[in-house]
């Protein structure tokens, strides 16, 4: 069974300039979806089970047979152009990328895959369906468009239907969150999960998935954060009440604020709209880190980026099915010749690429104080209430083995990580200063991404 993941990309991405630049091996690890599949793609990232390679630079494609068990090999194919990063593979894996595909990068990022012009009938059959799949994407999406176009009226009640279902739903929400101050949480089984699903399944009839899923987090907010879950549990119906409030009083609030609410309640943006209407900020993005996350059933997949003009931090977001990463892929660490369109909301942060060619590979990013962090986050929670982190980069940052990250002015944070996270951050810095990016929470600093002799290494 051939399998194939990718990154949907509004245009064919462009790649002008001259010849494509080859990644390096600590970015091309840092697409394996978990360090199993980076263990494995490294002992395949050697030329001996490889046959039939190639790369054509100006499709900026990539494939290759590599040996398995049975007896026909494996047959790769890889698109590295640029914001349009995809894989194909006739192993039965479920990750993507797959450790055939690694292999196959990692050889190619040590230069030993010959350039050629002609590409096998199966690169060019693969690279064609590519093409007509996004064409019939965009005519998909125009014909959605159209048929808004021709009955206003029609959305409006549909869109008003979901509003007093959601608003119905809410209001429900509210009174559950009054009896449960009303008759106290010290019982562990008033928090438990068994209690708090129903409320979220009615949520999610409601048509607000987004405070249903945050609904779910109070069964763990009080089993994870230890003798401080009160607090924990107190600030989350807090969060939960200002929501209901919010969508209440939605008319009133200012634009971007209303666009905040509504995905805080769950309601998704066209990415056409987007694109038709966000604020565009062309720039060098140095991509800084990803994180992938368990989110109702699905894999949520956040990539940060920051512009080295605008200064500006742009977060893209892709979901995969449960237990399967993401297609969208960028390698930490590549610079992106790219232009953002940003979502409306208050803290404009959530972007979408356009179409981008990768201009270098980057040096460590810039980075500031524990205290500039912690001010930051400080600002987007005043922004922005339901925000659960921010995305900062610490430089002259020194972890140890207590879990802790120290900067120059002697500064300290918790870090939230795994310890083969932790383990890997101790591992690069060796007791010396390093740069590191990570989402600052009021729990700690969640590391992602650690610099050290300019090289990025993803946690």
């Amino acid at each position: 069974m051939q399998a194939e993941r990718r990154v949907a990309s509004p245009q064919r991405a462009v790649v002008g300039g001259g010849r494509g630049e080859r990644w390096t091996a600590a970015q091309v690890n840092s697409l394996a979806p978990d360090a199993a599949s980076q263990k494995a793609g490294a002992k395949l990232g050697v030329p001996g089970p490889w046959s039939g390679t190639g790369y054509l630079d100006s499709e900026r494609l990539l494939w290759g047979d590599c040996k398995g068990s049975g007896s026909k090999p494996y047959q790769v194919t890889v698109s590295v152009a640029d914001s349009d990063t995809a894989y194909q593979c006739t192993c039965p894996s479920r990750k993507f990328p797959c450790k055939h595909a690694l292999g196959l990068l990692l050889l190619w990022a040590a230069g030993s895959i010959a350039e050629t012009d002609v590409l096998p009938e199966r690169v060019e059959v693969w690279a064609e369906s590519r093409r007509d799949r996004a064409e019939k994407s965009a005519a998909r999406s125009a014909a959605k468009a159209e048929k808004v176009a021709a009955d206003p009226e029609g959305a409006a009640k549909r869109a008003a239907q979901r509003a007093e279902r959601i608003g119905n739903g809410l209001a429900d929400l509210d009174r559950w969150l009054t009896d449960q101050i009303a008759a106290g949480i010290s019982d562990s089984a008033t928090l438990s999960y068994s209690a708090v699903d129903p409320v979220a399944k009615r949520l999610v009839d409601a048509q607000a998935p987004g405070v249903a899923g945050r609904v779910r987090t109070l069964a763990s907010a009080r089993s994870s954060s230890g003798d401080a879950w009160p607090d924990a549990v107190l600030a989350e119906f807090a969060r939960l009440h200002l929501l209901c409030q919010a969508w209440t009083r939605l008319a009133e609030l200012p634009p971007a604020m209303q666009d905040t609410v509504r995905r805080r309640i769950g309601i998704s943006v066209d990415a056409d709209a987007v694109r038709r209407d966000g604020e565009r900020v062309a720039d060098r993005w140095h991509v800084l880190g990803s994180r992938d996350r368990a989110a109702d059933k699905l894999t949520e997949r956040r990539i940060w980026l920051r512009g080295a003009e605008s200064g500006r931090t742009a977060m893209l977001l892709a979901f995969g099915a449960m237990q399967q990463a993401p297609a969208l892929a960028l390698p930490v660490g590549a610079v992106y010749q790219a232009e953002m369109v940003f979502h409306s909301e208050v803290l404009p942060l959530r972007a979408q690429m356009e179409t981008g060619e990768i201009a270098t590979m980057g040096a460590s990013p810039a980075g500031a104080t524990l205290q500039a962090a912690a001010d930051a986050f400080a600002d987007a929670l005043a922004a922005d209430p339901w925000q659960d982190g921010w995305p900062v980069v610490v430089a002259d940052a020194v972890p140890d083995r207590d879990g802790e990250l120290a900067d120059a002015e002697g500064r300290r944070v918790p870090l939230i990580c795994e310890d083969a996270a932790l383990w890997r951050l101790l591992a690069v810095s060796g007791g010396h200063p390093v740069t590191v990016f990570g989402e600052y929470t009021d729990a700690g600093l969640q590391p992602l991404t650690v610099w050290a002799a300019e090289a990025a290494v993803a946690l």
